[in-house]
């Protein structure tokens, strides 16, 4: 019996210019973090040829198939998808599961994306490096699902850590960012996520963006170039250690994000924005598309308990992280004993 996990991410700036539609002609850049939230992947071998595969956070069981008949459904499609375009036929029963709800805006699906392929390339001894695992799982996300998705949550799951990454139309430079170890904490101890309680289907927002960015929209296209220069001033501060501009740019970054197209927030959300910051927050934005999901708040620690509490007042969870520095990995249990 195996174990893949594979982290979840919060992403700082240049959410959206991961996207080829626009990378492959202006460049795109993004900083992003691994946290220690996890997608997990129980891979039990079976003694015949044929799949099972359990999902608790979609509440479906794929039930037994042979590889000919397997199907695409709700919870259990990332996994059939990657077990058919790695052709891997050996039987097995798989029981997928996330630390938090999907369409929560940290990157889930491409984070079990990253998990499946790589458990199933290190079961068939491929031993592929952090790059391989990202571009394939990216391929069997955008063009096998069809998830209108951008890159960055694919690799940033396939090589962990805080990186700055440069997008191009044939390259991907990852650029680990190393803080001091008091620049780290403070970033950490500063950062507050919370649940709103909903969740939304990434592909919704992401489709009208993809649309408004294929017919050039300009407040689409001048949004997308504010939020990349935004990363490039990011990582000025981050590479001298100087994280006092951070909540700034977050909330620079969010004004932009939310002209990218009118679903990326709502009246609720604003609303729950503004509280936070009439309670002490800096800066902050919405995690992953946008439309529900997760909010980051950059605040300071004296005023962590107001934020906190006026958040659950409104009806929001706080979700404790912490930054996790690697990326997937895949356990033998047998071997533990």
């Amino acid at each position: 019996m195996h174990v893949g996990i594979s982290p979840l991410r919060i992403s700082f700036a240049g959410g959206g210019t991961d996207m080829p539609e626009y990378f492959e002609k202006f460049g795109g850049h993004v900083i992003s973090s691994t946290i220690n939230l996890f997608t997990n992947v129980v891979f039990n071998q079976r003694h015949d040829d044929s799949f099972q595969a359990f999902s608790p956070d979609y509440e479906h069981h794929h039930k037994v198939s042979n590889f000919e008949n397997l199907e695409l459904l709700p919870g259990t499609e990332i996994a059939v998808s990657v077990v058919k375009h790695l052709n891997y036929k050996l039987g097995a029963d798989y029981f997928i599961c996330s630390d938090v709800q999907p369409g929560s805006g940290l990157g889930g699906s491409s984070s079990l994306t990253v998990n499946c392929v790589n458990t199933i390339q290190k079961l068939m001894k491929k031993n592929w490096d952090k790059e391989q695992i990202a571009e394939m799982s990216f391929d069997i996300e955008r063009n096998k699902l069809e998830h209108p998705i951008g890159k960055q949550d694919n690799y940033i799951a396939a090589f962990g850590g805080l990186n700055f990454i440069k997008f191009e139309k044939d390259n991907v430079e990852v650029i680990p960012i190393s803080l001091s170890n008091s620049s780290m904490a403070e970033l950490n101890n500063n950062l507050m996520l919370f649940f709103l309680g909903t969740t939304r289907k990434s592909s919704d927002v992401l489709s009208q963006q993809l649309t408004l960015i294929k017919k050039n929209d300009q407040n689409t296209m001048n949004s997308l170039h504010e939020v990349k220069d935004l990363v490039n001033d990011l990582y000025d501060s981050f590479k001298s250690n100087d994280i006092t501009h951070v909540a700034e740019i977050m909330h620079k970054g969010w004004i932009a994000k939310k002209k990218f197209t009118k679903d990326v927030s709502n009246k609720r959300i604003d609303e729950i924005y503004a509280a936070g910051i009439e309670s002490g927050a800096i800066g902050g934005k919405i995690t992953g598309a946008g439309g529900g999901g997760h909010i980051l708040f950059y605040c300071e620690s004296q005023k962590q308990q107001t934020l906190k509490e006026k958040m659950e007042s409104l009806g929001l969870i706080h979700i404790p992280f912490k930054f996790y520095e690697h990326g997937p990995k895949v356990l033998n249990l047998y071997e533990q004993i």
